[in-house]
């Protein structure tokens, strides 16, 4: 159960851009505003290596604005070589041939969760602190550190194009200064020379359409009692994952934390477990004498889980 939590997670995308005449004044928010810039109106050509929970492996992405329209490919270059390809809102999963698509997991660019943020939520959980200046894949680079102000939420430490303002390498820490997750550009070419044919599926493979059904919005029956500072829900209320289960979203405009509430007949424990730095967390909570089953997922600490867990509760009506 907790491990499926984890894949739904893995694949949310989350919008959160909001622009604040506080955070204009911080420099460590204009150098990410200039990140967030840079993702989507600079062309780049290049290959990053992510590494996580002793895992990992490398990754070809290529990004051009065409006539106006946005194009996007991702190439896992490990494996069987899945693709997926982004025009504008459209999706495309290439795979070897049909029946592995049916068994393959879907990727998702790591720097996606970086596109859009929320600057003021950041402020009330990080202090923003610009440091040295080095080389990444050959480029000049800027440190941009984002130090947790509390122990619910994990330090970041950035790497930013001088000339650009590219994100070439992110690190997730603990507060121990343990990497948790690193992903890492080897090279970069950010005047590749890309015209539309460099983002159609290759021959000899199977592809198809990605289709993205947007969950119903629904009113969220479970309220929490204290949420840690800077995170909010991102939805009002909850959406409804299927006839049984329905899903709650919270974000300190950096990271995200999914709660799962679905019926059940079965009583657990609190349970914890860990794949790298996410967590996953489930418990059986009684509302209106009904058993449910809570699942909490995020890149968040350990305690984060288990606080929220702890103080979600049935609303009052």
């Amino acid at each position: 159960m907790l491990l499926r939590r984890i894949s739904l997670v893995t694949i949310t995308l989350v919008s959160l851009l909001v622009t604040s005449v506080k955070a204009q004044e911080n420099p460590g928010l204009v150098l990410m505003n200039r990140m967030v810039e840079a993702f989507s109106t600079l062309s780049y050509e290049g290959v990053f290596v992510r590494s996580h929970d002793s895992h990992m492996n490398s990754m070809q992405v290529r990004h051009s604005v065409i006539d106006g329209v946005e194009y996007e490919s991702l190439l896992d270059l490990d494996g069987e070589k899945i693709e997926v390809i982004r025009i504008d809102d459209s999706v495309i999963c290439v795979y070897p041939n049909m029946s592995f698509a049916n068994n393959a997991d879907p990727i998702t660019t790591p720097f996606k969760r970086f596109e859009e943020f929320n600057g003021e939520r950041l402020l009330k959980g990080y202090n923003f602190v610009v440091t040295k200046q080095g080389l990444v894949a050959g480029r000049r680079a800027q440190k941009l550190e984002l130090r947790p102000r509390d122990q619910y939420r994990y330090g970041h430490e950035f790497w930013l194009d001088i000339e650009t303002g590219f994100l070439l390498k992110h690190d997730t820490l603990k507060s121990s200064g343990k990497i948790l997750d690193r992903v890492q550009f080897t090279s970069l070419n950010v005047s590749p020379n890309l015209s539309k044919n460099d983002f159609v599926p290759r021959m000899g493979t199977y592809a198809e359409h990605v289709i993205e059904v947007t969950p119903k919005s629904i009113p969220s029956h479970w309220v929490f009692d204290w949420l840690p500072a800077g995170f909010a829900p991102v939805w009002r209320g909850a959406r409804q994952i299927n006839d049984n289960a329905s899903m709650m979203l919270l974000s300190d405009g950096m990271t995200s934390v999914s709660i799962f509430i679905e019926s059940t007949k079965e009583s657990k424990p609190l349970t914890v477990m860990s794949m790298g730095s996410t967590i996953a967390g489930e418990k059986t909570s009684m509302m209106n004498g009904k058993p449910f089953l809570l699942t909490a997922v995020g890149e968040v600490p350990d305690a984060t889980i288990r606080k929220l867990l702890s103080v979600i509760m049935p609303r009052q009506k």
